[in-house]
């Protein structure tokens, strides 16, 4: 990466993996332990965007995630969750995790007994809908979890945050409070020596850009002139907008809507001195970088919104790899023949010299257990070595562009491969 090319890392969860014994026991050749100075140089030389996944707030559905996803930091709290639960206590269960987070998942305890293989109706849970939950915060959740957050990520050199928000699917003026609530909460909290270190966050639902009727706005312009003002009167590091199902935006012909939106951000953005990033978009937000945007990010895992893994079979395991010169990302293997084992036997990918264009041969102690781990080792052996680095190739295809090296992201991408991206036709 280029120095100080930031880099968006999980807010809760940052603190476990950068202790992580792999990380910090990493090894130089000579066996001399470099892996904690690594970790400070990365933290000193890319600052951090502390970013919570919005999504784990967003649908009952997700309660089961956002359990993981709260209890990996502490392994006796994960215990004591499973046990109390087990005993049919929700209130103990409860209990282990933040405040903040419990009523989200009282919400829906069916998928996380489901997990624990304890019969539905074991606890009873409230079925409250999150955007309910979200207009009855009380301020002590807010300090505690915000608190926290907000600590851990200023004690790391030149850290912003992004706070979760509400996602905003349709326009309801008390969820637009709780957004304003929310972002003003981590203000207070994200701060070093008096100035700002939280970034104003708007979550917005692909389909809040195409429901105005009968000449009214749009449910994402109504939000953006509530950004505005209070952007104007807040006190903000920076402006984050993540978009939820960000690749239904060309599927759902509301792309001229959507650079409309990004270009009178940007705009608001530039007279306010402040950068505009928009989080989990892929070639959605390498779009955005023409329009006033100034960084975007995607995920590790391939997919627009955070998982915590799953059962899935042998290839699916592998996960998706970049392919640079196509702007798109694909399975190892799939059924209609268009992967990255394609590319491979016509010449490899392109992109950053210092990725590898093939993936390394597994190491030869490996016991293989099928052909494709005989070919590209494990699941985990192939990500790490291969697929997840190739998204640094993200950094390197902003780079050509803005270089002036392509006219501009949306001619790069109207020549690209990539199935989601279409743009209509300007004549």
């Amino acid at each position: 990466m280029d120095d100080h090319n930031p880099v968006l890392v999980p807010a809760w969860d940052w603190q476990r993996l950068r202790e992580k014994n792999a990380i910090l026991q990493r090894q130089s050749d000579g066996e001399t332990p470099i892996g904690e100075k690594e970790i400070k140089e990365l933290e000193l030389n890319h600052p951090l965007i502390y970013y919570f996944p919005p999504e784990l707030f967003a649908y009952r559905g997700k309660t089961n995630i956002l359990r993981t996803y709260l209890l990996k930091r502490d392994k006796e709290a994960k215990s004591n969750f499973k046990s109390a639960l087990q005993d049919g206590n929700s209130e103990a269960a409860l209990n282990q995790l933040p405040g903040f987070a419990r009523p989200f998942i009282q919400s829906n305890f069916n998928p996380i007994l489901n997990d624990f293989s304890i019969s539905k109706g074991a606890v009873s849970d409230s079925g409250e809908d999150p955007e309910e939950i979200w207009k009855s915060v009380p301020d002590s959740h807010y300090n505690e979890f915000f608190g926290q957050i907000a600590a851990e990520a200023m004690d790391r050199p030149s850290a912003v945050v992004v706070p979760p928000v509400p996602l905003i699917e349709r326009y309801d003026g008390d969820l637009i409070t709780a957004v304003c609530k929310a972002n003003s909460k981590m203000s207070e909290f994200a701060r070093e020596d008096g100035e700002p270190r939280a970034y104003f966050h708007l979550y917005l639902h692909y389909t809040s850009f195409s429901d105005g009727q009968r000449g009214e706005e749009d449910t994402a312009s109504r939000a953006l002139k509530i950004l505005r003002n209070e952007v104007e009167r807040g006190d903000y590091a920076g402006i984050a907008v993540t978009i939820y199902k960000g690749e239904e935006v060309f599927e759902s012909s509301t792309a001229p809507r959507v650079e409309t939106f990004f270009r009178n951000l940007g705009s608001f953005a530039e007279e306010q001195n402040l950068p505009v990033i928009s989080p989990r978009s892929e070639w959605l937000g390498f779009w955005a970088t023409d329009l006033g945007i100034d960084g975007f990010s995607s995920l590790y895992n391939g997919s627009w919104v955070y998982r915590s893994g799953g059962a899935v079979d042998d290839v699916d395991q592998y996960g998706y790899t970049m392919v640079p010169s196509e702007s798109r990302s694909l399975k190892l293997q799939s059924n209609n023949g268009k992967d990255i084992k394609d590319q491979i036997a016509n010449g490899g990918l392109s992109g950053l010299d210092a990725l590898p264009d093939v993936p390394p041969k597994p190491p030869s102690d490996f016991d293989p257990d099928n052909g494709l781990q005989s070919r590209y080792g494990t699941p985990f052996y192939y990500r790490r070595h291969f697929g997840k680095p190739q998204k640094l190739n993200h950094v390197w295809e902003a780079r050509q562009v803005r270089s002036g090296n392509q006219s501009s992201a949306r001619d790069h991408l109207d020549n690209s491969e990539n199935g989601y991206v279409e743009f209509e036709d300007d004549s």
